[in-house]
């Protein structure tokens, strides 16, 4: 079901459409390359990765070669945030439409692609040590989350704090 659509986002070739889906199933994994982690703890609040040149984002990125997107998705939270994840399940996607010419160095499918995206439960974390990709990770509280987020990005949120709900 989609919940949320934006056109014409900077970072796809010009026109696109992106459609947040709630789907409990993966998206098709031959067209889906990255998977995102939306981390809760127990009161709500998510943390948060903070990329240096995007700021505060949903950990995730690439999945590797042989990986899952689930795997991935754990993976890259547990990069970006230094926190270990439980309880996790499939929320949804993205699901990105574009019409655009892409650039010669593109590397995600086209004209359609997608982003996988899992909720889970903080279990534990160790102490992050900063690196080239992410400054410490942030855990951003619920009202912190209205005020701040980007429709798209609350879409995800409001999902993913259902399903979390639902599980615990």
């Amino acid at each position: 079901m989609i919940i949320h659509s934006t056109d014409n986002v900077g970072y796809l070739p010009q026109p696109n459409t992106i459609h947040v889906v709630a789907d409990n199933h993966l998206a098709p994994i031959n067209l889906t390359k990255t998977a995102f982690m939306i981390p809760f703890m127990r009161d709500g609040s998510v943390v948060m990765a903070n990329n240096r040149r995007r700021g505060l984002e949903f950990p995730g990125g690439h999945i590797e070669p042989g990986e899952t997107p689930c795997r991935a998705a754990v993976r890259e939270n547990f990069e970006e945030t230094g926190y270990w994840i439980s309880h996790i399940r499939a929320i949804g996607y993205l699901h990105m439409q574009s019409s655009g010419i892409v650039p010669a160095d593109w590397k995600y499918p086209h004209p359609t692609s997608y982003q996988q995206f899992f909720v889970g439960e903080v279990m534990w974390n160790q102490p992050y040590v900063e690196n080239d990709e992410c400054l410490t990770p942030v855990i951003v509280s619920p009202a912190e989350a209205l005020a701040t987020f980007s429709p798209q990005r609350l879409a995800l949120l409001g999902l993913a704090h259902r399903v979390f709900r639902s599980s615990i």
